[in-house]
C-alpha cells in the first residue's frame, strides 16, 4: 500500500497535464481560429481561417505547425457545405465547381459529399495540389469569389480581410507568408 500511493504521488507531481487554449480573431469578413494544445510533450498550434458561415458556406483552411508549411507546402482552400439532419447538400458527390475571382481568374475544384456519424450531410471542394498556391495568391489580390456549381451560383465569398487573416496564422503556425503575400 506504501509503494502504490508513493508511486501516485510521484507521478502526480511529475506528470504534465495537457492543456489547450482557443483564440479568435476577426479581420473584416474573417474568421481567425488559433487552436493551441500542450500533450505534455510538444506543443501543437492549428491555425484555422475561414470567411461565411451562419447558415452559408465556409471557404477557408487549416494548417498546424506539425505540418508541412509554406513555403514548401501550401494549405488546400475548401467550400464547405453543411445540411440539416436529414436533408442533402446542394453540391453532390464528384460535381465540378468553380471559384471565379474578380480579376478574371479561375480554378476547379472536386466535391466530396458524404454524411458524418451523427447523420448531417457535408459536402467539401478539393483543389489538385499543384493549385492550392495559385488559389491562395488569387484570393490574396481580389476582393470576392464566385463559386459555380453545375446548377449555377453556390456562394460568393468576400475576401476581405483575407490578407491579414493569412499573416495572423502564418505569425501563429510559423511560417513566411512569401509565396502568397508578396
Amino acid at each position: 500500500m506504501f509503494f502504490r500511493t508513493l508511486a501516485a504521488a510521484c507521478l502526480a507531481v511529475f506528470a504534465t497535464p495537457a492543456w489547450a487554449a482557443e483564440q479568435y480573431f476577426d479581420y473584416k469578413d474573417w474568421t481567425v481560429l488559433i487552436e493551441t494544445v500542450d500533450t505534455g510533450e510538444d506543443l501543437r498550434v492549428t491555425c484555422s481561417m475561414w470567411t461565411g458561415g451562419d447558415g452559408d458556406p465556409t471557404v477557408g483552411f487549416s494548417i498546424s505547425n506539425g505540418d508541412a508549411l509554406p513555403p514548401h507546402s501550401f494549405p488546400g482552400v475548401q467550400l464547405t457545405e453543411r445540411a440539416v439532419r436529414g436533408h442533402r447538400t446542394v453540391l453532390e458527390d464528384g460535381q465540378a465547381v468553380h471559384f471565379i475571382f474578380d480579376d478574371g481568374d479561375s480554378a476547379d475544384a472536386r466535391v466530396r459529399a458524404e454524411v458524418d456519424a451523427d447523420g448531417f450531410a457535408f459536402a467539401v471542394t478539393d483543389f489538385p495540389y499543384e493549385d492550392n498556391q495559385r488559389v491562395l495568391q488569387a484570393m490574396q489580390r481580389n476582393g470576392q469569389i464566385d463559386i459555380v456549381g453545375p446548377s449555377g451560383p453556390v456562394y460568393t465569398a468576400s475576401l476581405s480581410g483575407f490578407t491579414a487573416s493569412y499573416r495572423k496564422i502564418a505569425e501563429q503556425c510559423g511560417f513566411s507568408v512569401d509565396g502568397v503575400i508578396g
